[in-house]
């Protein structure tokens, strides 16, 4: 700014003749005078910058807009959230009622992957599954009053109930768990092959589910084995998730296969692998159950039943999950 300000200074002019100045005088002046106008230049250049600045955020066009958060949906995201309740039906007639219409209820819920009822005999349980634990906490608020009426009709009773998810999930749905008794089971390796849809789909309404539960007793002895089973299980084309959960001493491996076949493939697989953990004495089994039509269920009965499994048919249930073994 100097060079202009000598500039205006010179073109100013002052009431004073040369004459009548000394050298130093002159000097000390204009010193004096491109100061002061250097001092009004930046003045000016600043107010300028910040009436630019101010005019691009009135000016719509010129805003850059932030980026948008997005919906976390099981297509992005590794994970997932189920619930686990079980009952024991007292009178089946009288509950079918109930069963029905909160399987109609869910299919209005954005979050929910699928639901369902299975039996074996007089125990009931629910498989559903949630793209995250906000979507959890939303169905244990809509559906508390209908699993409550079916309670209080004494048609069923309530054995237990938990929530399997990540920490982060889990923390989402701690609140509406607590009302209702819940459990709480924690991932611990996991993945998945299924894409959440928006419609029900007949292709992978027939999937099956293994329910294994263990007690540890020596966690990182076992880890080694259940890290194994993950990468072995990965490589299955016929899964639709895998993963281990934690509660305390207790281990579950929550699990899904399109068919009774993708069941038999995986438990060939793994029956070596979960052997050796359990010959290590790192864990002991608790139950194994296997879950889905009965169609399915006769595929790996004989397989099955060299492990001890109780079989659950379904009854009443939908997904909204593409898998790319089913079209």
């Amino acid at each position: 700014l100097r060079p202009l300000a000598v500039a205006i200074g010179t073109r100013s002019g002052t009431s004073a003749t040369l004459d009548e100045l000394t050298s130093q005088d002159r000097i000390s002046q204009d010193t004096a005078r491109c100061d002061a106008i250097m001092d009004t230049l930046a003045r000016v250049v600043i107010l300028a910058l910040l009436a630019s600045a101010t005019s691009a955020l009135n000016d719509p066009a010129r805003v850059v807009p932030r980026p948008r958060r997005r919906l976390r949906t099981s297509a992005l995201r590794m994970a997932h959230t189920n619930i686990y309740p079980y009952f024991t039906i007292n009178d089946l007639e009288k509950a079918k009622p109930h069963l029905d219409q909160m399987v109609e209820a869910t299919k209005s819920e954005e979050g929910c992957i699928y639901y369902g009822w299975t039996l074996d005999g007089d125990k009931l349980h629910c498989r559903e599954t949630y793209s995250d634990g906000i979507a959890a906490a939303i169905h244990l608020d809509n559906a508390a009053p209908l699993v409550g009426a079916m309670l209080d009709s004494g048609a069923a009773s309530l054995d237990a109930i938990g929530i399997m998810g990540t920490k982060e999930d889990l923390s989402a749905c701690k609140e509406a768990g607590d009302g209702l008794g819940c459990e709480y089971w924690e991932v611990w390796g996991s993945f998945s092959k299924f894409t959440k849809v928006d419609s029900e789909q007949k292709a992978t309404a027939d999937f099956c589910t293994i329910q294994p539960v263990f007690t540890l007793a020596d966690q990182a002895k076992a880890e080694p084995f259940m890290k194994q089973c993950v990468d072995a299980t990965a490589t299955e084309e016929g899964c639709v998730y895998y993963g281990w959960t934690l509660k305390g001493d207790k281990l579950y491996c929550r699990e899904a296969y399109i068919d009774g076949d993708a069941v038999n493939a995986h438990l060939k697989n793994a029956v070596p692998i979960v052997g050796a953990m359990l010959d290590s004495g790192a864990a002991s089994l608790d139950k194994i159950e296997i879950h889905g039509p009965a169609a399915e269920l006769a595929k790996c009965k004989a397989e099955g039943d060299g492990l001890g499994a109780a079989y659950y048919e379904t009854y009443a249930t939908w997904s909204k999950f593409t898998h790319p073994a089913k079209h």
